[in-house]
């Protein structure tokens, strides 16, 4: 029925079903997190609100979008019998540590086993760098090994950025819109699926605005981070496969706004960047003062921002704006060469931090940089 609506119309019912189901489900585990008193409690380092709030939105963003998301599946893609029991591992990995406090090096193993199950048994990889430090076509194990980290990477560094009311929300929102407008023109079933996180997250973001009434915890951040990483990497490889389709002699062509598979190659990049840029950059400043990069501090980019005196709203705008200036350059380098377009995106986020570090400093009166 629905695969018979134009596709604006089947997009629109994705994101706005998705949204109404999280919103209600959010509201309701509100209701019974504030009668069961279960509380995430503030701790003045990471955890900075300054009253007892339940830390269980997650589980509302699960459940609107897998409820929406298996009428719209596209299973040549995305393989269900893959994808759905890594989802739920993480999901449920999520909601133990939430509520238990699991140990950093569990969490761990539980990421890289929902990894392996997807991207080894559904064959979801990374398979070339398409010219990016002249590195082509990766050898099999490589590409396996590079995909599975780079994942386990990437759900701990959108953990990490959900750590001021609104952020991790809303550049899930901005993420997840631009995979369907980008897999719009061709791929329906994963626009609809990308548009059904996005309104899953939608529906949190009504009650995770600054003041947040509820966190998303690692419940929301790990399934999260996993689903945009895996979309991503599809994303990548849908653009290679309608380019050895168009070879054929038929006419396939790419989204408009995609000139190459090297030009996705780094536009998939964009879409990651952020959060592993800040990740890493905590992880070296960690381990230059001889602490343990897992240790939680104050060192990311959006505490730099609250620490400048910046609440959390605006703090929110200022990263999405850096968030979207650095996929533009992608989009408006990916003619050119793709390590000077790397480049380019690194010098965008060394500045906008730059220029955040120096209001903090202002505000805070310390000398020391450690940006």
């Amino acid at each position: 029925m629905f695969h018979t609506l134009p596709p604006p119309i089947l997009y629109l019912i994705a994101a706005l079903s998705s949204a109404l189901i999280s919103g209600y489900s959010v509201r309701k585990i509100l209701y019974i997190t504030r009668n069961r008193k279960i509380y995430d409690l503030p701790d003045d380092t990471r955890k900075i609100h300054g009253a007892k709030t339940p830390s269980l939105g997650g589980i509302g963003i699960f459940i609107g979008y897998i409820m929406t998301a298996l009428i719209f599946w596209p299973p040549r893609h995305l393989p269900v019998n893959y994808f759905l029991p890594s989802t739920v591992l993480l999901f449920f990995t999520g909601v133990y540590d939430d509520l238990m406090n699991m140990r950093p090096y569990k969490k761990l193993v539980a990421q890289l086993l929902a990894s392996v199950i997807t991207i080894y048994l559904a064959d979801i990889r990374i398979t070339s760098f398409y010219g990016l430090a002249g590195i082509e076509t990766l050898p099999y194990c490589i590409s396996l090994l590079i995909t599975v980290v780079g994942c386990a990477l990437f759900i701990n560094a959108f953990n990490f950025i959900d750590g001021i009311d609104g952020l991790a929300c809303s550049l899930s929102i901005l993420y997840s819109c631009i995979l369907g407008l980008l897999f719009a023109p061709h791929h329906e079933g994963l626009a609809a699926l990308s548009f059904c996180v996005a309104g899953a997250t939608a529906g949190l973001l009504v009650y995770n605005y600054s003041p947040a009434k509820i966190y998303m915890g690692d419940t929301g951040s790990m399934l999260l981070g996993f689903t945009l990483f895996i979309l991503s990497i599809v994303f990548l490889n849908v653009c290679a496969a309608d380019q050895l389709y168009s070879s054929t002699g038929q006419t396939r062509p790419f989204n408009e706004m995609i000139h190459s598979v090297r030009g996705a190659f780094i536009i998939m990049v964009s879409l990651l960047f952020f959060p592993v840029f800040d990740a890493i950059r905590v992880f070296i400043l960690r381990l230059s003062k001889g602490r343990s990069p897992l240790k939680a501090d104050r060192s990311h980019i959006h505490f730099y921002l609250l620490d400048a005196g910046i609440g959390h709203t605006r703090s929110v705008l200022i990263l999405l704006v850096t968030n979207i200036l650095i996929i533009a350059s992608a989009f408006l380098m990916q003619d050119y060469n793709s390590l000077l377009t790397l480049l380019c995106m690194t010098i965008l986020a060394i500045l906008a931090l730059m220029i955040i570090f120096r209001f903090r400093q202002k505000q805070t009166g310390k000398e020391t940089i450690t940006i």
